[in-house]
């Protein structure tokens, strides 16, 4: 280097308004999902008048029919949103935590055995304190069949209305911004509070709440999509609602299979909310927690690189894709 050269600074970039919405690589991921939100907003009150107009007077009424027309319109408001953004992300509902083919094939069941077995042993645990007592059947044998499918289907769309809204869209793009768990405290909260409005619930209810959902977390980050939490969700809903017949999130199904009796200290019975406020929920699912570590050890979860036309136009996020690897 000769005497006459400088070495200089490399230039700082200038503080300006641009920088509250845009990082470096386009939009930032919370104004993202607000736009996101706005978009669910607008759809949903759509969705509302027409769901007020098909329900009619029985829209209060906790019926497999009710569920399955509200969650399918549910669903399909967050699923049209999804799509908007990811029009211009130039991203897929898979890279969303939602591939299509992934629809009730193996991950699916796995999720949903989980989900069953878990709640199986809440309800054993509350059986043998004498906290869970079955009184008899509360419909008819040729009812079972009838009752349990048309759960079945309502609570299958309850999961993906719920598993896709918080744990789908708004995760990963919360993710790009500031990494997978930060982005799932969030995410965790936001679900806990959409249960906190349920008639019935109670404080140590939504503190299980916000623990099933990390859970399920866990599960979309080992696995890499959200089939998983799906069949979990079903099926554990399906668990609580229908064949053991307790109340779900502080409500009672019409049409569920057996009459039962909640006995006893509602710290072991949930009281009013079901099972999910159960200190036995709290035990079982810390231990499904770890289980489910143990047998899926590497973090699965993709984020993928984004294209260039849609950093062009401002939406992109852009990252590197990662790899699986051990460890949370």
């Amino acid at each position: 280097m000769s005497d006459t050269e400088l070495v200089t600074d490399p230039p700082q970039p200038q503080p300006s308004q641009k920088s509250v919405l845009f990082g470096p690589n386009g939009l930032r991921a919370g104004w993202r999902v607000l736009i996101f939100l706005m978009l669910m907003l607008a759809l949903g009150v759509i969705a509302g008048l027409l769901l007020r107009f098909v329900l009619l007077k029985d829209a209060t009424e906790f019926s497999a029919r009710n569920v399955i027309l509200s969650e399918s319109l549910s669903f399909v408001v967050v699923l049209l949103a999804a799509m908007v953004m990811g029009k211009f992300e130039e991203r897929s509902i898979a890279d969303y935590g939602l591939p299509p083919a992934g629809f009730l094939g193996k991950q699916f069941w796995t999720g949903a055995v989980w989900g069953f077995v878990m709640l199986s042993f809440i309800v054993a645990l509350m059986a043998a304190t004498h906290s869970y007592q079955i009184v008899g059947l509360a419909i008819a044998p040729v009812d079972v069949l009838k009752y349990g499918f048309l759960w079945a289907v309502a609570f299958l769309l309850v999961g993906l209305f719920e598993e896709f809204t918080f744990r789908g869209y708004m995760q990963f793009t919360l993710t790009n911004g500031m990494g997978f768990w930060p982005a799932a405290g969030i995410t965790c909260t936001v679900f806990a509070l959409g249960h906190s409005r349920n008639p019935g619930e109670s404080p140590l209810g939504i503190i299980e709440i916000v623990l099933i959902a990390l859970f399920l977390c866990m599960a979309l980050r080992r696995t890499g999509n959200l089939w998983f939490a799906i069949g979990w969700h079903m099926a554990f809903d399906w668990g609580e609602s229908f064949f053991y017949s307790t109340p779900n999130s502080g409500i009672q199904a019409t049409g569920h299979m057996l009459k039962v009796s909640l006995n006893g200290s509602k710290w072991l019975n949930g009281g009013s909310v079901g099972p999910e406020a159960s200190v036995f929920d709290l035990i079982v699912t810390v231990a499904g927690i770890l289980l489910l570590a143990k047998l899926y050890p590497e973090a699965k979860y993709p984020v993928n690189p984004v294209s260039a036309p849609a950093q062009e136009l401002g939406l992109g996020q852009a990252t590197t894709s990662v790899a699986p690897h051990q460890g949370a």
